[in-house]
């Protein structure tokens, strides 16, 4: 879903999407996660985003499916007639597990996504590890409450 990150960028795709090159103007690893642990708590569709340098990217992810938009500098959608852009048919349990997934293959490259002040990634790390196994605790807690194909009952 998401390539390790290079120099503040990384790239997003789920099935059925296309892919999009995301900045380290928003600090995907921190936001995403708590936007992750959030959506579980309260078994709440949620939404994450990013920049893409024009552009802004927003997936909003639901208990079946996640709809990726795209809006312009404008503030105006990109497309004809509507702001959907995309559809994937991934599961918000899914999501949740491979941003997990994601982020543990990397937590050094993705505690240093953003770096604007020579922070101690050591300490990031540490806080990327504790949101992690909060995301974990959720994605066990509530794997029951989806079916064998993932999708929420």
């Amino acid at each position: 879903m998401l390539t390790k990150p290079v120099h503040g960028w990384t790239d997003f795709h789920l099935d059925g999407t296309s892919a999009y090159g995301l900045s380290y103007l928003d600090d995907v690893p921190f936001e995403w996660l708590e936007q992750a642990v959030h959506g579980l708590e309260t078994m709440l569709p949620f939404c994450v985003k990013g920049f893409l340098e024009p552009g802004r990217f927003l997936c909003l992810v639901s208990y079946w499916s996640c709809y990726v938009m795209v809006e312009g500098e404008n503030r105006e959608p990109q497309g004809k007639e509507t702001a959907l852009v995309q559809r994937s048919y991934t599961s918000m349990l899914d999501f949740c597990k491979m941003l997990h997934q994601d982020i543990s293959a990397d937590l050094e490259g993705w505690a240093s996504f953003v770096d604007y002040r020579g922070e101690d990634v050591s300490q990031k790390q540490n806080l990327l590890i504790q949101r992690l196994q909060k995301l974990e605790e959720w994605i066990e807690e509530r794997e029951e409450q989806f079916d064998e194909n993932h999708c929420f009952l």
